[in-house]
This record gives C-alpha cells, structure tokens and sequence, in this order.
C-alpha cells in the first residue's frame, strides 16, 4: 500500500490547492481515500458511454443532479444518507457526499446505462465515470463510502461492485471499520426501524408461495425471487444459518401483523447473491 506521502501527491494531481502547501486533516482523508479507491476504479466497466453529461451537483454519495436537471442514482451502491429533515446524518454521509465531488470535478461525466433506466421516483439509473473514464462506484466501494447493493434488473457490474466492496471490507475501511456502521440483529427489529440496514440473523424456517421466504429469529423475513437463480441462493438449504443481508427493511406496519399473524411484519428483499451471505462472526 502507498505511504501517506504518496497519496497526497495524487491528491495535488487531481485538485489544486487553492490556499498555502500543505495537507489538512481531511485533505489527509480524502487523500488516503483516493490512493485506494482509483485502482480499483479502473475496474467495472460495462461499456462504452451512452451519454456525456454535465454535472451541476452531487447531493449525496451515490445521487447526483445534472445541469439539464435530470437526477442520476447510481447503481449499485448505497451511500450513507446526510441529515436531512430533523434526522441525524448516518456515519460517513458528508465524507462520502464530498469524496464524489472530488471524483468528478473538472471535467463532464459519462453514464453507462443498465437494463432499467429510471426508479420510481423518475431518477435515471446509470452507471458512472468521471472525465477519466473512472468507476465513481468502484471507487466509493473501494474506499468504503458505500454499500453494494445488487437490485434487479441492473446486474450488469454486480459481480465486479461486489469484489471491490469485499477488498474493503477485509481492509476494514470506511463503513467496515469497526464500530462504525450499526449491525441490526433481527431479534432487536422494533416499531420505527426501517430503510436501509446492514442485519444479522438466524434462519428458523423457510417458506415459498410465488418468493421464497427465510424466517429469522425476530419479525423479519428475507424474501428470494424464485424466477431467478440468485447464484443458486433459491436451492441452498438455509435451515438453522446464520445471514447477514443489506438491503432496505420495509415495515408492513401493525395493521398487516394483526391480519396475517403468520407472517412476519417486516421484510427485506434480495435479488443477488451479492447482497446476502453467510454471516461472519
């Protein structure tokens, strides 16, 4: 790995300093960040670009807008969320927000698009690359600003997120750093918990109708889509294994755990190998 000396010089090479020589705390940060993350970002590559754009701002770590107005999510991370309507930042939100300002300064952007190219709420899903032809996903998950999350139809670079993600993590980098990205246990799932969580659990039962359904030791089920093979996750025995999944924790709410007792009132659900695996303890 690079000395600190390094990484600062990387650091000069992509942005000016605009004030006397010298590396501040989080200069330090984002420089340490950078030696990391660009290697990696070199990887994940679907293809060539289908559109250069502008970029106007990045509102958070993995949602930026552009100047013709359209909203860009990325796909296949999830970043910390900043603080925004009375609710606290999660841990790194800020760090993950400027670290992508830095990526992809001075120069315009290149999206890559998947197989869907807008969510639900009308953002355009992209895969993208600064001026350099630079992963921004990789880098974040290289650098552990983010979660990879493999959502449906967009699989496209599942495989090569993934991997950056675990170099990460076995690093102990960003959110992977001990203590500092709650773990949920699924026996400890309360009204009020929802969004996106990184959840630890035990398998107690498996159910199928149209999904496939693992019943953890708490109010939570993991839900599989039977139409796909998910990396053969519909066929693996999960009777008694303990899980580790990120995704979002959707509550069905009180009124849905009167009517169907049977069933559990929260759930999450998983579209790839990638975003479940066999817990580390």
């Amino acid at each position: 790995m690079s000395n600190l000396s390094s990484p600062a010089a990387l650091f000069g090479r992509l942005r000016q300093p605009k004030k006397a020589p010298g590396v501040s705390a989080l200069g330090a940060f984002f420089c340490a960040c950078l030696s990391l993350a660009l290697p990696a970002a070199a990887d994940c590559v679907l293809g060539p670009a289908d559109e250069i754009v502008a970029l106007k701002d990045v509102q958070d770590g993995d949602t930026l807008l552009l100047e013709d107005g359209r909203r860009v999510r990325l796909i296949g991370v999830n970043a910390p969320e900043l603080g925004r309507d009375g609710r606290a930042a999660q841990p790194l939100a800020q760090e993950a927000q400027e670290f992508a300002q830095l990526f992809l300064e001075d120069g315009d952007l290149e999206l890559v698009y998947d197989r869907d190219r807008r969510d639900r709420y009308g953002r355009v899903l992209a895969h993208v690359y600064n001026h350099r032809g630079e992963s921004l996903e990789a880098a974040l998950l290289a650098a552990g600003l983010a979660f990879h999350v493999a959502i449906a139809p967009n699989l496209g670079l599942a495989e090569c997120l993934a991997e950056r993600q675990a170099e990460a993590r076995r690093a102990g980098r960003g959110v992977w750093a001990p203590g500092t990205w709650p773990v949920l246990r699924a026996s400890e799932v309360r009204p009020g918990d929802g969004g996106f969580v990184l959840l630890r659990g035990q398998v107690l039962e498996v159910d199928q109708n149209r999904f496939v359904w693992l019943e953890l030791d708490g109010p939570v089920a993991v839900r599989l889509r039977r139409d796909r093979e998910n990396g053969q996750l519909v066929r693996r025995d999960w009777q008694d294994r303990e899980i580790e999944v990120k995704g979002w924790l959707v509550d069905r709410g009180a009124k849905y755990a009167s009517r169907f007792p049977q069933n559990k009132r929260w759930y999450i659900a998983v579209d790839s190998e990638f975003t479940i695996e066999i817990s580390r303890k």
